[in-house]
């Protein structure tokens, strides 16, 4: 995980997840499996430099630091591309949109919420009887909305945080899969929001500067690992996507490898059917790559008729970080993150409840019935929708998306990972040892 997280953010296709893919590899094959690659390609579109300065009509200078730039949004020459700035109001429900030629659009950004009381029921809460969280905010959401901005005729976009500590913005990568934009779009934290929003009023002009490269047709590939069984007319998937800013985001599949060397050392007389980890790219790169496994069922389309049971594992080892109340004191809780693990199955479900029970580190875990396709996220959402037995384990703390120069490793508990590992081993373990009508529920 440490060595992981030195390589940098693994965006989809640059140096550091063509690396940690290469690993993977190595990996599965020295385990002895069957491991093959599918291949993608897309614009691999990266950053550089960014800076904002702000001109007063008094000849004052300013300049509000950047927490983090909008992927993919456009580039500018070093210069930067200059314009008055000009306040159009906040997201959701932008107004003021006249009138933005050769500006700089300022936007209050406002944080996207899951109601979570709303999405599912509960089968069960780890420790039995805790409040599980009605209200999901994380510190992100989505603005796609950046063409509006380009067809006014504005030369670039500040979005500024409204509601989350400028800690907890800095370096977020948000959103995570979008197309290319074609409008220069920066972060600044809320403070320097209020602070533009009173410069704009007054007639200052902003100097946007968002220096990248785009690469085409840069390559990019997902690891498909078969651990044969007894039968290959069944099979169990363990699977996860491997690009990502930081060591929480893709280390599922480090814990997949794990997993794999462990099942690997059980005899195959008793491994009844195949055990099938495909560790794929994509999640970071929708508009070229697909982003959950729904690639992976394109390639190999014999997987999911003979899929008896599918495991999606993701962001692990999270501990929870929180704003305070006055949105200027981002800390610890010394709680673990909520996990959400989401089935729609309740035998699958009693697995996973079965699993938690005894362990002293998987507390705050949450086993959850989505009650309509919206309760399926991440990237399993194509088995749980095709009904069969599944879980998609999916924590997310505040940092899952952060591009910070560390991959976030500070936040982690490696005691965490190591238990939320035999959580799973332990399902998968079950599973095994059940018939396909067994895991449906149907015997």
């Amino acid at each position: 995980m440490e060595w992981m997280a030195q390589l940098g953010p693994k965006y989809t296709g640059n140096k550091a997840h063509k690396t940690f893919i290469d690993f993977l590899e190595a990996g599965m094959k020295k385990l002895g499996l069957d491991v093959s690659r599918d291949g993608y390609t897309l614009p691999l579109w990266e950053a550089g430099r960014t800076d904002i300065k702000i001109e007063t009509a008094s000849g004052e200078v300013f300049r509000p630091k950047v927490t983090s730039y909008f992927p993919r949004s456009g580039e500018t020459p070093a210069v930067g591309v200059t314009g008055e700035l000009q306040y159009v109001g906040s997201n959701p429900g932008f107004f003021g949109m006249k009138n933005l030629k050769g500006k700089i659009a300022l936007v209050d950004f406002v944080c996207a919420s899951r109601e979570w009381e709303m999405m599912y029921d509960k089968w069960g809460v780890c420790p039995e009887g805790a409040p599980y969280p009605k209200v999901y905010r994380p510190a992100r959401g989505a603005i796609n909305r950046l063409a509006e901005f380009k067809d006014a005729g504005a030369l670039g976009v500040i979005l500024a945080w409204t509601d989350v500590s400028d800690a907890n913005a800095q370096d977020q990568y948000s959103p995570f899969s979008g197309p290319l934009q074609g409008i220069p779009t920066l972060y600044v934290g809320r403070e320097s929001g209020i602070k533009l929003s009173r410069l704009a009023s007054a007639g200052a002009k902003a100097t946007l500067v968002l220096e990248a490269t785009i690469t085409p047709d840069t390559t990019t590939d997902s690891v498909y690992a078969v651990l044969p069984g007894v039968s290959s007319k069944e099979a169990v998937v363990v699977h996860t996507h491997t690009d990502g800013p930081n060591a929480t985001e893709e280390n599922g599949a480090v814990a997949i490898l794990a997993m794999a060397e462990y099942f690997s050392k059980i005899p195959k007389s008793e491994r009844p059917r195949d055990m099938v980890f495909p560790l794929h790219t994509g999640h970071f790169a929708g508009p070229w790559v697909p982003a959950n496994v729904q690639g992976v069922l394109d390639k190999h389309p014999d997987l999911l008729p003979r899929t008896v049971a599918a495991f999606t594992i993701e962001h692990l080892g999270s501990r929870e970080w929180i704003d305070d109340a006055t949105l200027t004191h981002y800390h610890p809780t010394g709680e673990n993150d909520w996990s959400p693990t989401i089935t729609k199955h309740k035998a699958i479900a009693n697995l996973a409840m079965e699993a938690l029970q005894g362990s002293s580190e998987v507390h705050r875990t949450a086993v959850l019935n989505p009650l309509h396709e919206n309760g399926w996220f991440g990237v399993g959402p194509p088995f749980g929708l095709a009904g069969v037995p599944s879980i998609q384990y999916i924590p997310q703390p505040n940092y899952l998306c952060v591009g910070a120069a560390n991959g976030c490793i500070d936040k982690l508990s490696s005691d965490l990972f190591y238990s939320q590992l035999v959580f799973f081993t332990k399902i998968v373990h079950k599973t095994n040892t059940m018939t396909a009508a067994q895991l449906k529920g149907q015997a």
